[in-house]
């Protein structure tokens, strides 16, 4: 009677007061579970906000103590109240037993939740610390990934992987640009601290590479006098004038933390097209593959699989890099990420930094389900479409809105991002781009004008 409803069985034995004190307590949650229901069932985004929210989380896990903490005195009054010193042995045995097997699971089961609730609060505390909130640009959010490969045997950050992710606010709609690392002579948006500096792009030589503006601009700031990290602004900077996309937000994935996530969740399955050397070109002689095929990636794996270089170059490892992601978003459920929680966020802290703001992360968890399943579109800065030491980015940024467009299937709709105005003038109309026959994946990254699930 206590496990259906608390406070029953003190009525039944005449302990009336707490028993029906009990009673409407009980009603009176599940009246306000079932008024929250029917009043935000439709508002799965702010419900997903209430999980992100350190002041919700840590009243959640106050108020559920407490409540738990009562129960289970109800639960060992109903065990005094049955009397069980007065059954034969056999029945007291077996009512003893079966009252500790439900406090047991009860307390467990609460002990439990009530620390996911605390490995929640402290990712989002310590992860998502900004607050300022910036708008979706033309009904698009444009999120910029970057994969660092900071270690302490290197100088500065030079950003091992750039990706804009373009989201449809409203449908969960993706487009994926990527842009090789050894983008040359690319232009700072126009109001840019940088475009002054080099008002005909980044063009100073074979040195000037876009992972390279972070070094370049790290102490810059007589520049950025404002800035956290003025390399990374930086790289936003460059990242919007060869796109003609304004980013909302960056995260940027330490890599080497990467395969701790990947572990963290049982490891990630992909289709191996070719022979991946899990080595550098320094280490040819441990010799170390993973092989083609369907298979599960450990993290070690993973890692290697997205940025291994051996007998590959970077526009193959481009392509990888984005299958991997694509793989991640699709496989990682909700009952995998819930059963791993801990780990996930263990590794999480490590992982990520980001200027997405905590009040924003109910808005992202749904268009991150609304997003499984649906074809993500892929555009790639490589040759032979595109020449990455004199690129053309009026043809870059048409490209661009191509892709977004076919997304949407909506050619009339504005440009995402509202364009930057990048030095190199307004971009041309878009026309469709012809794929090539290129291996879009292990051979050469995804054609501009193909979905990412077909690609991988």
């Amino acid at each position: 009677m206590t496990m259906v409803v608390p406070g029953s069985a003190q009525v039944a034995m005449g302990k009336k007061i707490i028993g029906w004190t009990a009673i409407v307590a009980w009603c009176a949650a599940i009246a306000g579970a079932g008024y929250a229901f029917s009043t935000f069932r439709t508002d799965r985004a702010r419900v997903l906000g209430w999980f992100t929210d350190p002041d919700v989380l840590l009243a959640t896990r106050v108020s559920m103590v407490v409540a738990v903490l009562l129960w289970l005195v109800l639960f060992v009054d109903a065990w005094r109240l049955g009397s069980p010193v007065r059954l034969t042995f056999v029945r007291a045995a077996v009512v003893t037993v079966v009252n500790l097997a439900i406090i047991g699971s009860v307390a467990g089961s609460t002990a439990f939740a009530s620390q996911l609730i605390q490995v929640q609060r402290n990712v989002v505390k310590t992860v998502f610390p900004e607050t300022e909130v910036t708008p979706p640009l033309a009904g698009r959010f444009n999120i910029l990934l970057l994969g660092s490969d900071a270690r302490a045997d290197r100088t500065g950050v030079r950003p091992d992987s750039m990706t804009v992710l373009s989201i449809d606010a409203d449908t969960g709609k993706s487009v994926m640009v990527s842009l090789p690392r050894n983008l040359e002579n690319v232009p700072f948006r126009k109001d840019s601290p940088l475009a002054a500096v080099y008002p005909y792009g980044y063009n100073c030589g074979d040195e000037c590479l876009l992972n390279a503006v972070h070094t370049m601009a790290q102490d810059r700031k007589d520049l950025y006098p404002d800035s956290k990290d003025p390399g990374l602004d930086a790289t936003i900077d460059a990242i919007e004038g060869a796109t003609d996309l304004t980013i909302n937000y960056y995260i940027m994935v330490n890599l080497n933390g990467f395969k701790g996530l990947v572990d963290a969740v049982g490891g990630v399955e992909m289709d191996v097209k070719t022979r991946i050397a899990m080595f550098g070109h320094d280490d040819a002689y441990k010799n170390v593959y993973i092989e083609p095929g369907r298979q599960k990636l450990d993290g070690q794996e993973a890692l290697w699989y997205a940025r291994s270089r051996v007998q590959s170059d970077d526009y193959a490892r481009m392509g990888r890099q984005k299958c991997l992601m694509a793989a991640m978003a699709d496989q990682l459920s909700p009952a995998k990420v819930l059963t791993n929680a801990t780990k996930i966020a263990s590794s999480g802290k490590q992982l990520l930094s980001t200027n997405i703001p905590q009040t924003e992360l109910g808005r992202f968890a749904d268009l991150a389900l609304k997003a499984r399943g649906k074809q993500i579109r892929t555009v790639s800065i490589v040759p032979p479409q595109f020449n990455t030491q004199t690129p053309d980015f009026d043809a870059i940024h048409a490209a661009i809105k191509t892709a977004i467009d076919e997304s949407e299937g909506d050619a009339a709709k504005p440009a995402a991002g509202g364009g930057t105005g990048s030095t190199t003038g307004t971009p041309t109309t878009p026309t469709p781009t012809t794929p090539t026959t290129q291996s879009p994946t292990e051979g050469r990254a995804a054609n501009n004008a193909e979905d990412l699930q077909t690609a991988c």
